[in-house]
């Protein structure tokens, strides 16, 4: 009664509380619509039965949050827009209640208040990538080896990256190849019948008599130890270590080959195999302590191990403070070993990392296309990507930059005049079509059919890998190109797909692709200019749904800097993120992805501004334990013994 009487003395308060009520009536309302609609129109053919299409409704409408399947809900979203579900031999929604489902979803799905969720993930211990063993190798023992090259290839993950725990697996064969290589590493690093050069960061101290060497040992195991586990080893982990050169000692073999087996143990070990850190027991998010910062941000930004100073401003506690982390980021990206943003993130990103791999031509029938030159146009792509972070250039460089990256071999494959030697250098570009990325031939070929072109496969690499836009996936019975159609020899490719087009099915998803794809036709399947296909001229002509018509590869440059320019710097902000944290973005990163396009978007998209927000992050710096981890808790596997 006492409420009661309150809220009559406040007829503000009452009003207030009866739209409240009246909100969440119609809230709930609308949640019980949605879902009985799902029921009565979708479920018949994709519930956990039928699953028609492999698509699971009934599973999709269970997961709550409807964003966690954020890319199922916005393909179920534009195919009741565009009329393609439900089919149309099946019961059909009223018009109003195909509003209600989609006034639904937008609230739902589209409308989703990121802001409820605070959840910075979870980083799974995972070993290190093939290219992070061979660098880490390397500026570990001071080593300029190949040695993966008989390693099996990584797999990339959901993301789109090879450095994703999820297909980091650590096979037999693998750990074979690992111990062979660890071999050759540690026998070029510690010599048996000379000194170590002096030069060697393993090495820092060495006994000119036998009673120096235990406090050399202890200096050179020390020093190896954290390095070499990115952190300070325990007790038990340096115990071990030593005990291994002790023994060594006292079978009578050399300081050198003591310290040989010392060093051979620590490499084998999962602290330094694996990439982990400390879990806690707790089911807040928590803080990744200093140590494990500095992995995070010597891998995301070398795909190596820290380096001395990062080692120290983690010894000193001072690495996390955002002034010291900026400046750190800004002396990063300085250094050569950043480059790997270029020929490792650019390279899975946009996909010319398969150039020479799984994309290639038969040399016999093709000796032109050599695998130096291949090389030459994946190091264009990856150098020219790695400038601009360097430079701090703005994104737009990325499409429409007139300086390019070439070899003498590339450069006559361009017909650019005056480059001589296979060093790749900086050149102008004198023909304005090859400005940006569209003109560069590695994502060109990678984007095509063996001896052909594919519009259709460019154009969706530009709205999914590009643009993060990607068409809904074709109707289960969109089918091929129509017999009739596909035996006209008397139609282009270009006609023939148009007249594909047309079908009702299929116009959704070629509507914005066919158009983007055909504008790099002029390209051939390797990248050549040409001006005519089969005998005919070619039309790369566009005209996109918002009505802009646009011509060949300079005009689809002033599209995508005029009108996809938002799309571009979210897809850039959201790989790069996804790059940096190891695994695939979930719902909950939103929050943070928007914090970093703002910031990047106010600094006119200079791409410095993007590697330092990433850097600052939340998800960057914290981690939250997944449900049911409790294996996970208290240890990690560097800590077992």
């Amino acid at each position: 009664m006492g409420l009661i009487r309150g809220i009559n003395r406040s007829r503000g308060t009452w009003l207030a509380l009866c739209l409240i009520f009246v909100g969440l009536a119609k809230g709930l309302a609308a949640e019980v619509d949605g879902v009985a609609l799902m029921e009565s129109y979708c479920l018949d053919c994709h519930d956990g039965e039928t699953q028609k299409g492999e698509v699971n409704l009934e599973a999709a409408l269970e997961a709550k949050p409807l964003v966690k399947n954020l890319d199922l809900w916005k393909t179920v979203i534009s195919r009741v827009e565009n009329g393609d579900m439900p089919p149309k031999k099946k019961d059909q929604p009223s018009s109003r209640e195909k509003k209600a489902l989609l006034e639904w979803l937008d609230h739902e799905v589209v409308q989703f208040d990121y802001s409820t969720v605070e959840d910075p993930g979870y980083e799974p211990v995972r070993r290190l990538t093939h290219i992070e063993f061979s660098n880490t190798i390397r500026d570990l023992l001071g080593l300029d080896m190949n040695l993966v090259a008989d390693f099996p290839i990584d797999l990339s993950g959901k993301s789109g990256f090879d450095n994703s725990a999820n297909t980091l697996f650590l096979q037999p064969i693998l750990m074979e190849r690992y111990l062979g290589a660890i071999d050759k590493a540690v026998e070029a690093a510690a010599p048996l019948k000379v000194a170590p050069n002096k030069k060697s960061p393993v090495f820092v101290a060495w006994p000119s008599d036998e009673g120096e060497e235990p406090e050399a040992a202890r200096k050179i195991i020390n020093r190896f130890l954290l390095r070499a586990f990115r952190r300070p080893p325990t007790k038990h982990e340096e115990g071990e270590v030593r005990t291994i050169y002790d023994r060594s000692r006292e079978k009578g073999e050399s300081f050198a080959m003591g310290m040989r087996r010392a060093l051979g143990a620590a490499l084998v070990s999962p602290a330094f195999l694996l990439k982990s850190e400390q879990a806690k027991d707790t089911d807040e998010s928590y803080r990744v302590d200093e140590y494990e910062l500095a992995s995070r941000l010597s891998y995301f930004l070398w795909a190596s191990m820290p380096d001395d100073e990062l080692f120290r401003l983690a010894a000193e506690k001072r690495l996390a403070k955002p002034d010291v982390l900026a400046r750190q980021v800004t002396r990063m990206l300085a250094d050569p070993k950043s480059d790997t943003l270029g020929s490792v993130f650019a390279a899975q990103w946009l996909g010319f990392d398969a150039l020479g791999v799984r994309v290639r031509l038969d040399p016999i029938d093709n000796p032109w296309c050599t695998d130096t030159l291949m090389a030459a146009m994946k190091k264009e792509s990856a150098m020219g990507f790695a400038s601009l972070i360097r430079d701090n250039k703005p994104l737009t460089e990325l499409i429409q930059s007139k300086t390019t990256y070439v070899n003498e071999e590339l450069a006559k494959f361009y017909k650019l005049k005056g480059v001589k030697g296979d060093e790749m250098r900086l050149v102008a570009h004198t023909d304005k079509r090859r400005y940006g990325l569209f003109g560069q031939a590695s994502v060109l070929a990678v984007t095509s059919s063996p001896y052909r072109t594919s519009p259709i496969r460019r154009g969706e690499w530009i709205l999914d890998s590009l643009l993060g836009t990607p068409p809904p996936p074709p109707p289960p019975d969109a089918g091929e190109l129509d017999e009739d159609i596909e035996d006209n020899r008397k139609l282009t490719f270009r006609q023939k797909l148009e007249m594909h087009s047309k079908d009702p099915r299929c116009y959704s998803c070629h509507r914005e692709m066919d158009p983007l794809g055909f504008s790099l036709e002029n390209y051939d399947w390797f990248g050549r200019w040409r001006t005519k296909s089969r005998g005919r001229s070619i039309d790369s002509k566009g005209r996109l749904p918002s009505g802009t018509e646009f011509e060949g590869p300079i005009g689809l440059r002033e599209v995508i800097v005029d009108e996809k320019l938002d799309d571009l710097a979210r897809q850039v902000t959201r790989k790069m993120l996804s790059y940096a944290l190891g695994r695939q973005l979930e719902y909950y990163d939103e929050p943070a992805v928007r914090k970093i396009l703002s910031a990047f978007k106010k600094d006119g998209h200079r791409m410095q501004t993007l590697l330092r927000e990433v850097c600052a992050s939340y998800p960057f710096h914290f981690r939250k334990n997944p449900v049911n981890a409790d294996s996970e808790k208290n240890k990690t596997v560097a800590d077992n013994g």
